[in-house]
């Protein structure tokens, strides 16, 4: 199943609901949104979730020394990075995470060919926010950013309704959500994020039947 990430929580209710459902990573946001964290808050909820979630920070154009004290103090395990950073600072950040690209807008530059990520987000791009527009895009543009040859997340403007098609047509190795499972912003729906599990179960059970129908032939 494709992995996926819920980001935005602001609480530990949604939290919790998230990891109940099968949910693989959430997303705390350090940059200025109206999903905005504490450094404090974010420490109560990590601290009641499971070691085997994956808790993910969101910052812009953050010191990377900064980053790494909040990864420390809140139990994060990688910085999603949606500004105007580099290489070097993701060599600070020891591999710890992944850079964000608007699609159409940042080009996949050979600098970041051989970084240390774990990992790249294609999003969409808008010039008023660094990122959860809610908006979704031409998924043709992730072809672009394949050459980088790590791991890639798909997001902007995913919800129950597009997941399917979005998985069909980009075969990402993992999916982002933010306000696609919300009922306001910074609050979560747990019925449209279980809505959005099943409809990615589904879809695995689909694409392994026809792999099984494909060798018989």
């Amino acid at each position: 199943m494709v992995p996926v990430k819920i980001c935005g929580i602001t609480n530990p209710e949604d939290a919790l609901a998230c990891q109940r459902l099968g949910v693989a990573a959430l997303g705390f946001v350090f940059a200025e949104s109206k999903r905005r964290v504490t450094v404090e808050e974010v420490y109560r909820i990590t601290g009641r979730l499971s070691p085997f979630i994956i808790k993910v920070g969101v910052f812009v154009d953050e010191d990377p020394l900064r980053i790494k004290e909040i990864m420390r103090d809140c139990r994060l395990d990688l910085a999603q990075l949606h500004g105007n950073e580099t290489p070097d600072d993701c060599e600070i950040l020891e591999g710890r995470a992944i850079k964000v690209f608007r699609a159409g807008q940042d080009r996949s530059d050979s600098i970041w060919k051989g970084a240390a990520l774990r990992g790249i987000l294609v999003d969409s791009y808008s010039a008023e926010s660094a990122g959860g527009t809610g908006r979704t895009f031409d998924w043709e543009l992730v072809a672009d950013y394949r050459g980088l040859g790590v791991p890639l997340i798909l997001a902007g403007g995913l919800n129950p309704d597009n997941i399917e098609a979005a998985i069909r047509a980009v075969r990402p190795d993992g999916v982002d959500l933010s306000s696609g499972v919300e009922r306001a912003p910074g609050v979560k729906d747990p019925d449209k994020v279980e809505s959005l599990m099943s409809k990615i179960k589904g879809l695995k059970a689909v694409v392994r039947r026809q792999e099984t129908e494909a060798r018989r032939l």
